[in-house]
């Protein structure tokens, strides 16, 4: 072998002891590395992964809507008054009052709860109420209106009525031997919600007219009879003093009687009786 390739043969040989040399001091570092990154790379790729935030899709509102219980129209009620009379501002704040309130299932309802005690200080006025055989100016005069049409809806609805009372005397607004009269605290009128689902009352309302819906599930379909007349009782004449006097014309006394039908899948299933018996109502001269 010439001098210039054992030169070369004994670089090769001293490059290939250092870098043996390199290997062993390194390889355990080298190894290391290697594991470490193989075990995050596996634990990524294997691992569940929640997506990212901007990934989540935003939800339907239509969809959330379809999911919610469906509301459906139960009934409806409408009853008359004269414009710019005293009452129609009782009238108001009890159905502004009324308005929204919700009866859950099972729940029963007391319009003396919902609507409150009627005095001046929550804005109610004087107007004519009954008192007996008479009409009187009291504070929160006309409230039985709001009630009247609540309990006609209630009747429509056929919701199981558990506490009412016709006034003493007749009144044109309401139909025969269906109203609810209501003094607070003692004369209430209650009814309960006998569905599987809530009860809203939606109260609506102009200068000349109240009407009240409710919305929920209706369970049962209503038919209702009414009788004639009968068995009348002759007024009388009087005179009446003071500030509280309300002139009246005067109207006989008569007893009725209302029959309400629930029916479910076209098949009977109760039958009420609601008998009433209203007082002759005087005429009344105011000095």
């Amino acid at each position: 072998m010439g001098r210039t390739r054992r030169r070369h043969y004994r670089r090769y040989r001293a490059d290939q002891r250092a870098l043996r040399d390199h290997v062993r001091r390194w390889w355990p570092f080298v190894a290391g590395a290697l594991v470490a990154n193989g075990f995050l790379v596996a634990t990524y790729l294997w691992a569940p992964h929640e997506p990212a935030a901007d990934a989540v899709p935003a939800a339907d509102p239509a969809a959330v809507r379809r999911a919610a219980p469906a509301e459906r129209p139960m009934s409806t009620f409408t009853t008359r008054f004269e414009r710019g009379e005293p009452r129609v501002r009782n009238i108001e704040i009890a159905a502004r009052r009324l308005d929204g309130a919700v009866v859950r299932p099972g729940a029963t309802f007391s319009f003396n709860d919902v609507v409150g005690p009627r005095t001046s200080d929550r804005g109610y006025v004087p107007a004519p109420v009954i008192m007996g055989s008479r009409l009187v100016n009291d504070v929160g005069g006309g409230i039985c209106q709001v009630s009247s049409t609540l309990y006609n809806a209630v009747f429509r609805a056929g919701l199981d009525i558990r506490k009412a009372r016709a006034h003493t005397m007749w009144m044109p607004e309401y139909p025969d031997g269906r109203e609810a009269a209501v003094a607070y605290p003692d004369l209430d009128f209650r009814w309960r919600n006998d569905t599987d689902v809530p009860v809203r009352i939606d109260v609506q309302y102009t200068d000349s007219s109240l009407t009240v819906s409710l919305w929920g599930e209706r369970r049962y379909e209503v038919r209702s009879e009414t009788s004639e007349r009968y068995d009348y009782t002759p007024y009388w004449t009087t005179v009446g003093h003071g500030s509280r006097c309300v002139p009246t014309t005067g109207r006989r006394g008569f007893e009725i009687d209302v029959w309400r039908v629930l029916l479910e899948d076209g098949r009977k299933v109760k039958r009420e009786r609601y008998h009433t018996e209203y007082q002759p109502q005087p005429k009344v001269t105011c000095v």
